[in-house]
């Protein structure tokens, strides 16, 4: 039951988490960009990272409660293996299914082009995502804990 208990937690954590991230990086892109439009991204930004935190936190829920206390190193293994797999994902697929969902057809993004980036993209921002990835997962570890679904 608790294993359950915390994979839900892992999708709702993911889910939310994901809503939060797509937010986040709108803004910052269209700072860069030059100025804000609007509060929120572009709607395929929330479609290409909403499946990749959902399943990632889910299987890390899943992975706490297996195993309890997750030590430092094995963290920061989680963390790696999920900054890339995550990345690697919103920046291929995700930015292709995203599009696909939000615009009715895949007549304006080139995929060649797009899988080609996204694999450079997830490399390069390794030394960003997998110290926030970390912080992440340290603090779903830590609600895990609150909620009583992983023991100390």
């Amino acid at each position: 039951m608790k294993r359950l208990a915390s994979i839900l937690a892992g999708l709702v954590f993911g889910a939310v988490l994901s809503v939060i991230c797509g937010t986040l990086f709108g803004l910052a892109s269209q700072s860069a960009a030059g100025g804000y439009t609007s509060f929120f991204a572009e709607s395929w930004l929330y479609y290409a990272v909403l499946i990749p935190f959902m399943v990632a936190f889910s299987l890390i829920g899943a992975y706490a409660n297996k195993f309890g206390t997750i030590n430092n190193k094995k963290r920061w293994m989680l963390s790696f293996t999920t900054a890339f797999f995550v990345t690697l994902y919103i920046g291929t697929v995700g930015a292709i299914f995203g599009e696909y969902i939000a615009r009715g057809g895949m007549e304006t993004i080139i995929i060649e082009s797009t899988l080609g980036w996204g694999v450079i993209y997830a490399f390069v921002l390794l030394p960003f995502t997998v110290p926030a990835a970390w912080l992440l997962i340290s603090e779903f570890i830590q609600l895990l804990h609150k909620l009583s679904l992983i023991q100390k």
